[in-house]
């Protein structure tokens, strides 16, 4: 018989944070955080995604106390400085402008909180991203889609900028912005099976 676990809640707008968990056959509900996501410069891009995970997750936990919250921060890192979503169509060209025919790290900070004790448990996973080099005419209309305005490091590998990425080495859903694998083994360092988040229909499947 599944458990009864606390509501889990996501603190995230991502759409495709959302999808990763869906597809994986969690619901979780989606409370957005807020959080202002500028980085200090002084940091390195894993500890910068895991302080503003840990800030957004805090920052919802404070208004449900009764749920298990997740946070979850992405920037891309190429020659030791951070990327994330471009702040304008000329910033976005000239970030694939640095991108292309290169690889960079893409970096995921997770911070989940537990209900009633406010238990932290952290992590940071990574995936190695490999550039294709697209040419001018193909990277202005992928600019012009407006898709990569809403991605770290201006691109994605599942939507129209997926042809331009020649290949990763890690986990997918990192890229994304959430590692299952990596959630799985935080749910299970505070005692919850990932099954047990399972939507009815999926938990029939087992």
């Amino acid at each position: 018989m599944q458990r009864a676990v606390p509501a889990f809640v996501l603190a995230s707008a991502s759409a495709g944070r959302l999808r990763v968990l869906q597809d994986a056959g969690i619901d979780p509900e989606v409370v957005v955080s807020g959080v202002d996501e500028t980085a200090d410069d002084g940091l390195g891009t894993a500890a910068v995604v895991g302080g503003l995970a840990e800030c957004k997750a805090a920052a919802v936990a404070a208004r449900r106390p009764d749920a298990l919250v997740l946070g979850c921060d992405s920037l891309l890192d190429l020659d030791q400085m951070s990327f994330g979503k471009p702040a304008s169509a000329e910033h976005a060209v000239g970030m694939w402008q640095r991108l292309s025919g290169r690889e960079g790290t893409l970096f995921t900070g997770h911070c989940l909180i537990t209900a009633g004790d406010g238990r932290r448990v952290r992590g940071v996973a990574s995936t190695v991203v490999r550039f294709g080099t697209p040419s001018d005419a193909e990277l202005a209309a992928y600019v012009a889609s407006g898709e990569p305005m809403a991605m770290a490091g201006a691109f994605s590998i599942d939507g129209l900028g997926a042809p331009f990425v020649q290949g990763i080495d890690g986990d997918p859903g990192n890229v994304l912005g959430l590692s299952l694998p990596l959630l799985r083994r935080m749910l299970a360092d505070i005692g919850v099976a990932i099954t047990d988040l399972w939507r009815q229909s999926a938990s029939k499947r087992r």
